[in-house]
């Protein structure tokens, strides 16, 4: 199987590969092993959820916890995990995270396909988005 996490992280000036590791819909939670080059099965979300977005990663990108830069895929098609997406970067959300007492950063990227005709328009987030995820972290 491909490596994944190989392909160059721009695709031109504009945009980047995203990969999907988790398709919208879907009720478990799917990480791609680079070392077995394999789709597999992290964890079930709790009864009732599904991920609303495609969920995956940007190839060729390392972040503090050491997998590639998480990325969230906003369109309406379907998907599955291993398809590559040429995307254009809209937002991003930063996270700080705490594991064992060590803070690291965990961000996620928020990206929509430039092939995608319903979300052609959308470029950045929202103001009330922005303003609403400012808020939560200075205070």
């Amino acid at each position: 199987m491909t490596n994944y996490t190989k392909p160059p992280m721009w695709a031109d000036k504009a945009c980047v590969y995203a990969v999907v590791e988790t398709p919208r819909g879907s009720r478990a939670k799917l990480e791609f092993d680079s070392k077995l080059r394999v789709f597999m099965f992290a964890k079930p979300l709790l009864l009732g959820l599904t991920y609303p977005y495609d969920w995956g990663f940007i190839p060729s990108t390392k972040a503090d916890d050491g997998d590639p830069v998480n990325v969230l895929i906003i369109h309406d098609a379907a998907t599955y995990p291993g398809l590559v997406l040429r995307c254009t970067p809209i937002g991003i959300l930063e996270i700080l995270q705490e594991d064992d007492g060590k803070k690291e950063r965990n961000d996620r990227i928020f990206v929509v396909p430039d092939r995608s005709p319903f979300e052609a328009d959308l470029t950045r987030l929202p103001a009330r988005a922005v303003n609403k995820s400012t808020k939560k972290q200075n205070g």
